[in-house]
Order: C-alpha cells, then sequence, then structure tokens
C-alpha cells in the first residue's frame, strides 16, 4: 500500500522522539501493566540498491526502501535492544498476553511480495530478524507487472514458498487476484480502488465481489502455503492504506467486514484509532533517514 509520508511533520517528531529514545517501549501503564506498552510496527515496499535517496513521489522507488538504509535501520534495532517477532504474537500481545515476548519487540513487515524484497532477506538474517510478507494472489500469479508493465516484478508463488521455507518470513494477506490493482472504470471515474469502490455496482453485488475477492486470495495461499482449512492470517495490510477504512467514510460497510474476517487491520497515515480492528504502521519510504526512522518507532500510536 502505497501513501505519502508527510516529512516535514515526521522531521519536528524527529526532535522530540530522538530526545525521549525508546525506553518508554518497556514501561508499564498506569494500570500495571508488566509487559511492553507499545510495539512499534514498521511497514516496507520494496528494496533498491541504490544510495541515493528518491523524493519524487512518482519516481517507481519512492515506496522502496535504500539497501544501505535498511541495513542501517535493522543494524539500530539490533543494537539497541530490538528482537522481531510474528504477526500471531503481535495480536497475542494486542489481547493482553505478553508470554514469551523479547523486553524491546518490534514487527517488521512488507507488503505486496516485490521482486527485490529477496535484498532484505540476508539484512534480517544477519541481524536475527523475521518479517511478515503481506502478499496479493493477483500480483504472485503473475496477472500485474510493475509501475510501467515491468515483468517479474512481483514474486512468483515458487519465490514465495522458498521465502516461507527458509523460516525467516511469514505470510500474511494482502488481497485477492483484483483486490490491489488500480481501478479505471467510466461507471465510476474519481474512485481507483478495488476494495473501497462500488464501481457503479448496487450494495449486494459490491460486497459479494469484494468477499469473493478476499476468499479466492486467501484460497490461493492456503493452497500454495500448505495451510489449513480456514486459514485467514493473523493480521490484513489494507491495500492502498484506504481511508475508507475510518468510520467517517461514505460506505461504512467495508471496515465493518475487515474486522469480521481479520483479528488485526494494519493501516499507516489513515489511522484514525482503534476502529474495526485497526492497528497503526510506520511505513518506511526512501527518503526515510535513519533519524526518522527512529523518531517513527517512538509514535503514541503503538500503544497497545
Amino acid at each position: 500500500m502505497r501513501r505519502t509520508l508527510t516529512l516535514g511533520a515526521i522531521a519536528v517528531v524527529a526532535l522530540v522522539g530522538i530526545v525521549a529514545g525508546t525506553l518508554a517501549l518497556t514501561q508499564g501503564s498506569s494500570s500495571g501493566e508488566t509487559g511492553p506498552s507499545r510495539i512499534p510496527v514498521l511497514a516496507y515496499h520494496g528494496v533498491t540498491g541504490d544510495a541515493a535517496p528518491v523524493t519524487d513521489e512518482a519516481d517507481p522507488h519512492y515506496f522502496d526502501v535504500r539497501l544501505t538504509e535498511f541495513d542501517r535501520q535493522m543494524a539500530w534495532l539490533h543494537d539497541n535492544g530490538y528482537r522481531s517477532i510474528t504477526p500471531a504474537q503481535y495480536v497475542r500481545w494486542l489481547r493482553g498476553d505478553d508470554a514469551g515476548l523479547p523486553a524491546k519487540p518490534v514487527l517488521i513487515t512488507f507488503d505486496d511480495g516485490q521482486a527485490s524484497t529477496l535484498f532484505a532477506t540476508p539484512v534480517l538474517e544477519r541481524y536475527g530478524f523475521r518479517a511478515a510478507m503481506y502478499v496479493v494472489s493477483g500480483f504472485a500469479d503473475g496477472a500485474f507487472g510493475g509501475p510501467a508493465g515491468e515483468r517479474g516484478w512481483y514474486l512468483t508463488w515458487d519465490q514465495l514458498q522458498d521465502m516461507k521455507a527458509t523460516g525467516m518470513w511469514v505470510m500474511q494477506f494482502h488481497g485477492g487476484p483484483q483486490g490491489h490493482a488500480y481501478v479505471d472504470d467510466p461507471a465510476q471515474p474519481e474512485c481507483h480502488r478495488f476494495y473501497p469502490c462500488t464501481l457503479g455496482q448496487d450494495d449486494a453485488a459490491y460486497h459479494e465481489r469484494v468477499k469473493a475477492d478476499v476468499a479466492q486470495g486467501l484460497g490461493a495461499m492456503r493452497s500454495a502455503f500448505g495451510l489449513p482449512e480456514g486459514w485467514q492470517g493473523s493480521t490484513f495490510a489494507v491495500p492502498w492504506d484506504d481511508a475508507s477504512m475510518g468510520t467517517a467514510a461514505p460506505d461504512e460497510w467495508l471496515g465493518r467486514y475487515f474486522a469480521s474476517q481479520f483479528p488485526v487491520v494494519f493501516v499507516q497515515e489513515s489511522y484514525t484509532g482503534h476502529e474495526d480492528n485497526q492497528r497503526y504502521r510506520f511505513e518506511v519510504h526512501n527518503p526515510t533517514d535513519l533519524d526518522t526512522f527512529r523518531a517513527g518507532l517512538d509514535s503514541t500510536r503503538f500503544r497497545r
């Protein structure tokens, strides 16, 4: 999912965040919590080997993380005592179960299954981290190319299976055959997202279309990864970070539906609170430097 970071605002937060440090992460709340009161969740997309920062959002690598910066970020996490957790551990923590958690947990996530994510694997391995991959079945099927139609932009099912087999990657759901597609339909020219756009359909047809896409995508994942019947994953990341997840959206059905299917629904900048199982992720983009990264980790939006 792709959203624009307000870099100026984050820079201001950085001044406070860097001074504050990360000590608050292990402090319990006034209600007597003994486990972590916050768990940072990081959202990445692709990885680029070009060390020069990209500031133009129109550039296809704006939403990638630079490999050099990703290594610096993972090194900083490791050196400052952070240890990665799985989505299932995150959900248990939200429900008040702190058993087995490290003192300073972090959930590292990647969206879409871009082929460039393979560059992240040796970095994760170097620091002993695991990550969650949010899979779009339509991308893994090969039905879509990159921003300019590039073939091979996304990982195939075979490649994703190999990643999962390493034990370093946990697969989670991100979209079905069309769920992350950019829709250009004359019936609704102002809306281009498959899930929140009704595309001229009545409520019944629209709801059925969304449900069918989710069901097909989950079915493809169960088949590809040998997952049990009925598996849906611990968490779900909304494609495009759709603002339609908020209760003030024109159609509140979508948020309620996703909440009924998944214990946790991740959003980024559209995060407005814990409505409809929503939880916040800090999205790391190409221009994100280490100071901005550290400031992002200190967000109060990570609190339980």
